[in-house]
């Protein structure tokens, strides 16, 4: 296990492996905040250094990240497959970072482990072919039904011209249905000073609006009219988020009372957050996807998605960054109990056993 240290801010990073019970990383690259291109650099030049000890069979990277590129693309030039979890995602805007790397990390994989049909049929548009199943969510005894000698090729003969891709349902879905049982969300939400169904949960950190002064005072706009309202509206700032928001002086003390700015919380205090919440406001694809596992409403301040089944089902909404369309959509929200049919889109909570079954196959 590697980790980058893309993210290393504690809440974000150390208390995952701790609340989570993973075991520490083999190696900690500790490459930090720097520009994309300095920063994926970094990782290319120390994740090859880890490679070349240890002659892995396969990578594995996961998500859309600088790190999920650097890792991806520093075993496809040492001729090492790479299998992609959460592959086929789009949406369809390059001028994200995180598309970018989603569709070269893709292109470059022998194996794209993806969350759900719409990730599939994505890939099927840019040519990939060898589909599983027709991109049906796989059985649990899916490696016993493969027989597509790509996916067992040596890795000195890096198989990437005919990439397996396979809907394996999405890992996140595994982890929310097994953290919640270990969750005590009434102490969680007593500490925040947070009641049941009674708050807006808000996480913004995208660069389309942090770096973008008119963005980011609509929406802190908007979520200062609803603690204007009376309505609570907690916000755990990513660092970035928090160091634009006071160069922008709107954590002068003029803000209402009831928007709450704090720190990152924890993977487990999140969760309970997102559940409880009577809404959620985020710019963050993660956020927009565990809203809809725990059946909470979602507002995202962005003018295109990723996870288009949210969208598609009612449960999440677009609104582009004005505040105006944020503060009309939340208002509706929170004032109806209609959304649409909530199904398991995201497969059926067994999406890691799958992707370990693979594995123990393809090594023998």
């Amino acid at each position: 296990m590697v980790h980058t240290g893309q993210h290393y801010d504690f809440n974000m990073s150390d208390v995952f492996f701790q609340e989570l019970s993973l075991p520490r990383p083999d190696y900690f690259l500790g490459v930090g905040s720097e520009n994309h291109g300095a920063q994926t650099g970094k990782m290319l030049v120390e994740i090859e250094k880890v490679l070349l000890q240890e002659r892995p069979a396969w990578v594995i990277v996961y998500g859309d990240t600088n790190t999920t590129l650097a890792g991806a693309l520093a075993a496809a030039k040492l001729h090492i497959p790479v299998a992609h979890v959460e592959a086929g995602l789009r949406s369809y805007n390059k001028g994200m970072p995180e598309e970018i790397n989603r569709v070269l990390t893709d292109h470059v994989s022998s194996l794209l482990l993806c969350p759900s049909v719409t990730a599939v049929n994505n890939l099927r548009k840019e040519n990939f072919t060898n589909i599983f199943n027709d991109g049906k969510l796989a059985g649990l005894n899916t490696a016993s039904n493969i027989t597509s000698p790509s996916i067992y090729s040596s890795p000195s003969t890096a198989p990437h011209s005919s990439p397996l891709v396979i809907n394996v349902g999405d890992v996140m879905f595994d982890l929310i249905l097994e953290s919640r049982t270990l969750i005590n969300e009434a102490a969680i939400l007593d500490k925040y000073g947070l009641n049941r169904k009674s708050y807006i949960l808000a996480t913004i950190h995208r660069p389309e609006n942090t770096d973008i002064e008119e963005n980011m005072r609509g929406i802190m706009f908007a979520l200062d009219y609803f603690g204007q309202k009376g309505i609570k509206v907690f916000f755990p700032a990513h660092p970035r988020t928090k160091k634009v928001l006071t160069g922008l002086n709107l954590t002068n003390g003029k803000q209402s009372k009831n928007l709450i700015i704090h720190d990152p919380v924890s993977y487990k205090d999140m969760i309970a957050l997102e559940a409880n919440a009577s809404l959620t406001i985020t710019d963050s694809g993660g956020v927009q996807k565990e809203s809809y596992f725990l059946h909470t409403p979602c507002i995202i301040p962005r003018n295109e998605v990723e996870w288009v089944e949210l969208v598609d089902s009612g449960w999440a909404t677009l609104t582009g960054k004005s505040d105006l369309e944020i503060i009309d959509v939340a208002e509706r929200k929170l004032n109806t109990t209609a959304t649409g049919p909530w199904t398991r889109v995201y497969g059926d909570g067994h999406a890691g056993e799958r992707i370990s079954s693979l594995f123990k196959t393809i090594a023998g």
